[in-house]
């Protein structure tokens, strides 16, 4: 074997390593995917999904209670609030959505009553008066396994809205799973910084203008010192992407929002 076919078997090795690395490192800290279930009957979607998160109950329920910070858990969340409520033991909590399938854009709103039920579970029932959708409901069950977490979501809806023949049952339903993946993705990665079970890395400083033209134009939002890794839209301006980005990055973020 000459040094220079020795030199580049190394140097293939070491690639190949290397590779192997990067595809299996994110899958260990990623959430583990039990089962998806995403149908449609007469314009009604129905969704089941269970997850193992390598995290305890606690953590997973305190994110999902932050209602303030909501929108940190959706990437195509671009505000969040929480309404005056209409009864004891429920949280009102209005989100607006921005996100686009193909060419069809669309901003959808969605207004939910959430009630904390017993053992941890959350239920929230859509409020359709106030909601692009004619009904809908989403249940979560929070299963503590010591360090671990089995979290059962299981929600319906009812959209109000047209959608174009074009894009189809499909590409909806495959646009709710890339949704729904990413977000329990986000639940896990904040609930690990929660319970310090994550590094804790700098990001690059991205600043939010202070009076933007708009405070959800990424474009006119964002100034940066240096070239942004991401963009983030942020419900408010004069604040950092940092507070709004919250693990947008695999858990390997400095996110102040992602603490308590």
């Amino acid at each position: 074997m000459t040094p220079h076919f020795a030199c580049h078997t190394r140097q293939t090795v070491v690639a190949s390593v290397c590779l192997l690395l990067c595809l299996l490192i994110p899958l260990a800290l990623a959430a583990d995917l039990v089962d998806l279930h995403i149908v449609e009957a007469d314009g009604v979607y129905s969704i089941n999904v269970i997850m193992q998160m390598q995290v305890p109950a606690q953590y997973v329920h305190r994110v999902l209670t932050d209602y303030a910070h909501i929108y940190r858990l959706d990437p195509a969340i671009t505000d969040s609030e929480i309404l005056p409520s209409v009864d004891d033991g429920v949280v009102r909590v209005r989100t607006r959505i921005e996100d686009c399938i193909s060419l069809f854009c669309k901003k959808i709103e969605m207004v939910e009553d959430v009630r904390d039920l017993d053992q941890g579970d959350l239920k929230a029932t859509t409020v359709s008066s106030l909601s692009s959708f004619k009904s809908g409901y989403t249940e979560w069950k929070i299963l503590g396994m010591g360090e671990r977490t089995r979290v059962i979501y299981q929600a319906q809806m009812e959209p109000d809205f047209f959608i174009p023949p074009l894009i189809g049952v499909y590409f909806v339903k495959q646009k709710l799973q890339q949704r729904l993946l990413a977000s329990m993705e986000r639940i896990e990665c904040i609930a690990r910084h929660q319970a310090g079970l994550e590094q804790n890395l700098e990001t690059e400083p991205v600043l939010v203008a202070a009076k933007p033209t708009d405070d959800h134009d990424p474009g006119a939002a964002l100034l940066a010192a240096k070239a942004p890794t991401m963009i983030a839209r942020a419900p408010a301006a004069g604040r950092t992407v940092r507070d709004n980005m919250d693990c947008a990055r695999p858990c390997s973020t400095n996110v102040t929002s992602c603490q308590p």
